[in-house]
């Protein structure tokens, strides 16, 4: 305590120091902002003033002109005035006035009676007389009798129209119009003393620059708005200061720099004072300190140092021997052998170590001994010995230095141990477990189980990755089939440290080939299963379809008659007859396109992927369920926006998943009533993905959940199978099939199929 207030009591003049100098900083500062303000305040004040005088200026301007065009007005509306001496005056006020682009009059009806400019059709520069913004300002200044200014008009350049209108009595009788453009208007009226001082801008009401169209207000920048009269419509003419520095501005800010500078040539001129005053007092400081150092760094190893005299007695013992022993260091100094450390077993053994220590034969790698504590407990050790030399170089004895290791040697037994289990344990698994070196591929451990499976030859070095042409990465598994042994085996690897710490891959193969058999015998049971199933449909489908095709064949027998006795007829009806030979044609077409869909859609074949579209698909199912609907009188509804995106997948597949359901959908309702009976199929884009719906409007589910389990079915002569093959199809898409419950009653399937973005392409297996 008595140091450190010592420390501080030196420390205070160096703090009234550095607080003087804080203050002065304080006071500058202080000083500047103050100055600043003022000089934005002047600055604010004649800004305010200029801009002001400014929108005086423009008003006046603009009061000038309304009036010289209210005399206009008057005059037309006296009669005092021909078209040519309209004219006239108009020219000189335009050529007075470049922004005025138009002086004209109009009559009550809106029609151009005369002014200039002079033109056959009206420019396309100029505000058009239907225009909603000229229409309103005709419209206020009729009722209100007096001059409106119109509100923006954007044409070729932004555009304000002056209405003046004139009245013969109180009947109004048309107005008449000049046209501002505003950019001239404001590059004629702004003064160039404005334009070096001010950025100014013209704001519109939403707060948008109208001139220039190129002005980007500056946030931190002194600004100033006054509304634009007499236009107004929410004009306002913004000014801004251009840059906030002045010459006065500028010299405080010299002068705070100066005063800045010499502050910090203070401060570091005081700094390097207590910098040299403090060096000398931080090399006593660590002199003292080193002397304790080096007597902390002794007592608080916890490894054992002892020295040796040249007559062999210890000179020296650190509290870690001690503590190690349980003896005191004032108990050792001065003893030789035989120590009291040294068990009475071990005396023989333990003095050959001592005098091998003496003689400077001891090892590099060191002396394992066994050592005994005061209580009588033995201790292994591991001992290091060197020659003990001075800071003269004299030879002075050995230094010795000891650690306890009888909890690694336990440690090292226990992971013997370990290992020793952890070796019968890969031995007696089933799966085949090898371990391989990441960098040279060398094999270091192969189990029973992989020695069984895959033989290599005796004096082979390396252990090739037996499965697969490609590597697996860390953490990554496949299923590969082993052309020697003709069996399949899902593989793992993961990138582990071996014991000696390089590198290695580790690979578990386990035989999966029961698996995959059965996996392909249930793909097998299903394929023949789905056929079957659409071959029973096609047979519950072949009276309908007898009719359907009876009606091509038909239409085709009375087509050809027709034609035969148009061709007997003199002269034969050519015309006619090719006409007929046409129809011909479409009907069979027509006949042709039923017996391919019935064929495509009993193929067997295997599954492919195609780009395929919704509107596409339900064609074929549509087509094939028309007679069954006009049998079972169901009417189909398809509702499918136009604009679907395409996606991939086996088209005839889903042409069976569609056909099934919608078939399924038509067979629910044969016991309703014919009015209701109405089967949708609507189709969108929800979540990523597409979602195609059938809803029929039959007697509804009571159990949806069993829907989809193998031989449940809601019909007496149903199998059970075609749902549950529906929705395999559809999981084979990588989408899913699932059941709703309408409010409205009936049942609705929902099938959703990913998008190419967010999905990935089907796969098959192949052996």
């Amino acid at each position: 305590m008595r140091i450190l207030s010592q420390r501080y009591r030196g420390q205070w003049p160096w703090v009234l120091a550095y607080l003087a100098i804080g203050l002065t900083l304080v006071v500058l500062l202080g000083y500047a902002a103050y100055d600043a303000r003022q000089i934005r305040q002047t600055r604010a004040s004649t800004l305010a003033q200029d801009l002001l005088w400014q929108e005086q200026a423009i008003r006046l301007h603009l009061q000038t002109n309304q009036n010289v065009i209210e005399n206009l007005a008057y005059s037309l509306a006296a009669d005092a005035i021909r078209p040519a001496d309209f004219a006239a005056r108009a020219d000189a006020l335009m050529k007075a006035n470049p922004e005025i682009a138009a002086v004209e009059y109009i009559s009550r009806e809106g029609k151009r009676l005369g002014g200039l400019p002079v033109y056959s059709a009206r420019p396309s520069s100029l505000t058009p007389l239907n225009d909603p913004g000229l229409i309103d300002a005709l419209e206020g200044a009729a009722s209100l009798g007096r001059p409106v200014y119109s509100s923006v008009i954007y044409r070729s350049t932004p555009q304000v129209v002056l209405v003046v209108p004139y009245f013969r009595a109180t009947v109004y009788e048309g107005a008449v119009l000049a046209t501002y453009e505003l950019p001239p208007l404001m590059q004629l009226q702004v003064p160039w003393w404005m334009v070096q001082r001010y950025d100014l801008a013209l704001i519109d009401p939403s707060g948008q620059a109208l001139l220039p169209a190129d002005y980007v207000a500056a946030p931190d920048r002194l600004s100033k708005e006054v509304a634009f009269e007499p236009p107004g419509n929410g004009l306002k003419l913004r000014a801004s200061i251009r840059g906030d520095s002045s010459p006065a501005s500028r010299q405080i800010g010299l002068l705070i720099a100066s005063v800045l500078l010499l502050l910090a040539m203070l401060v570091w001129a005081l700094t390097l004072v207590k910098k040299r005053m403090a060096e000398r007092q931080r090399a006593e400081e660590a002199l003292r300190d080193e002397i304790g150092f080096r007597a902390a760094m002794e007592d608080s190893l916890t490894t054992g140092l002892l020295a040796i005299g040249r007559d062999g007695e210890l000179i020296y013992v650190n509290p870690g021997f001690c503590q190690l022993v349980g003896w005191r260091a004032d108990e050792l100094i001065g003893l030789k052998p035989p120590l009291p450390f040294w068990p009475p077993e071990r005396l023989s053994h333990c003095a050959s170590a001592f005098q091998a220590i003496r003689m400077g034969n001891a090892p590099a790698g060191g002396l394992q001994l066994r050592f005994m504590r005061r209580d009588g407990e033995r201790f292994d050790v591991r001992l290091y010995a060197s020659r003990l030399i001075d800071g003269r170089g004299e030879h002075r004895g050995w230094m010795a230095s000891l650690y306890d290791t009888t909890e690694i040697r336990r440690e090292r037994e226990a992971l013997a141990t370990s290992r020793m289990q952890l070796r019968t344990v890969l031995e007696g698994l089933d799966a085949s477990v090898s371990v391989t070196d990441a960098r040279t591929g060398a094999l270091l451990y192969r189990n029973r189980g992989h020695a069984n499976r895959f033989s290599l030859q005796a004096d082979a070095e390396c252990c090739l990755v037996p499965l697969g042409a490609q590597p697996l990465h860390d953490g990554q598994g496949e299923e590969h089939f082993d052309v020697i042994s003709g069996r399949w085996f899902a593989v793992q690897r993961r990138s582990l440290d071996w014991v000696d710490g390089r590198p290695v891959w580790l690979e578990i193969a386990s035989d999966i080939t029961a698996r995959r058999q059965a996996a392909e015998e249930a793909r097998l049971r299903d394929e023949r299963l789905q056929h079957t199933a659409r071959l029973v449909s096609m047979g519950e489908m072949a009276s309908s379809l007898a009719h359907e095709l009876n009606q091509p064949l038909a239409a085709i027998a009375g087509y050809a008659a027709a034609g035969d006795s148009l061709l007997e007829i003199e002269p034969p009806a050519l015309k006619r007859a090719r006409e007929t030979l046409g129809k011909i044609g479409d009907q069979a077409a027509r006949a042709g396109q039923i017996i391919r869909g019935i064929r495509n859609f009993v193929s067997k074949r295997a599954p492919r992927e195609d780009d395929c579209r919704i509107d596409t698909l339900l064609a074929v199912p549509v087509e094939l369920l028309a007679p069954l609907a006009r049998k079972a009188q169901v009417k189909i509804v398809v509702e499918i926006p136009e604009g679907l995106p395409s996606f991939r997948g086996d088209g005839v597949m889903l042409e069976q998943v569609l056909f099934n359901l919608m078939k399924n959908g038509i067979e629910a309702m044969a016991s309703l009533p014919p009015a209701p009976r109405r089967l949708t199929v609507s189709a969108g884009v929800i979540d990523g993905g597409i979602e195609v719906s059938v809803t029929d409007q039959g007697t509804g589910l009571s159990s949806p959940n069993s829907l989809f389990q193998p031989f449940f079915s809601t019909k007496a002569d149903g199998m059970g199978m075609g749902l549950n093959i529906c929705r395999s199809v559809m999981e084979q898409h990588r989408g899913h099939l699932r059941v709703e419950i309408p409010p409205e009653g009936g049942c609705r399937f929902v099938c959703r199929l990913p998008l190419p973005d967010t999905r990935t392409d089907m796969t098959e297996e192949k052996a």
